[in-house]
This record gives structure tokens, sequence and C-alpha cells, in this order.
């Protein structure tokens, strides 16, 4: 089984670089999807939004509470 740098229900934010439209704030890992090839990848959830968002490891920073 592979390591993921992120695990389900720790809370990230998003890098901002450019023009970025997913709102600021933290955001909960859903889940690490299965990883092929590319980046690996996260099912986010910000708790302002009804769905969840697919993000790229490189995308996302750990919060600390």
């Amino acid at each position: 089984m592979a390591h993921t740098k992120f695990g389900a229900g720790q809370r990230v934010a998003i890098v901002r670089s450019g023009a970025f439209s997913a709102p600021s704030g933290t955001y909960r890992v859903v889940t690490a999807l299965p990883h092929e090839t590319g980046p690996q990848q996260y099912r986010v959830r910000n708790d302002s939004e009804a769905f969840d968002r697919i993000m790229d490891e490189s995308r996302l920073e750990r919060v600390e509470l």
C-alpha cells in the first residue's frame, strides 16, 4: 500500500497561484484517490460547500489547528 502525504479527516489549505476559483479557508481531506499515474490526488471538502473537489497533492498544504 502506498503512503500518502495527507490522510482522511486531515485539515488542509489550497496553495494559491494565479486565478483559482475555490474559496479560501480550510478543507477536510475526504480520501486519497487511487494512484496510477501522475500526481497523487485527493478528494477534499470545504465546510461551506455541498460538494467535493479533486486536488493534486502539490496544491495542498497542511493546516495546524
